[in-house]
């Protein structure tokens, strides 16, 4: 039986760096071209990693600056 564990990232960086367009590419395999100003995402997936179910909550942050504070606690 398969191990399970729960990861919780989030995404940080400044506007238009593409951070929405890196969470999608790795949930979908496709690439986002055009730019779109996210206020904030949050998905939810799940993988198989070396016999274990991972189950992911990404969180993808707006540009902002009010996201910088958050980085100090990390």
């Amino acid at each position: 039986m398969a191990k399970s564990a729960e990861v919780k990232l989030a995404i940080f960086g400044r506007a238009g760096v593409g951070k929405s367009a890196l969470v999608v590419r790795f949930l979908t395999k496709r690439f986002i071209w055009e730019y779109d100003p996210t206020l904030e995402s949050t998905y939810r997936h799940q993988a198989t990693i070396d016999d274990e179910v991972v189950s992911m909550e990404i969180l993808d942050t707006a540009g902002n600056q009010r996201f910088v504070v958050l980085v100090l606690f990390l």
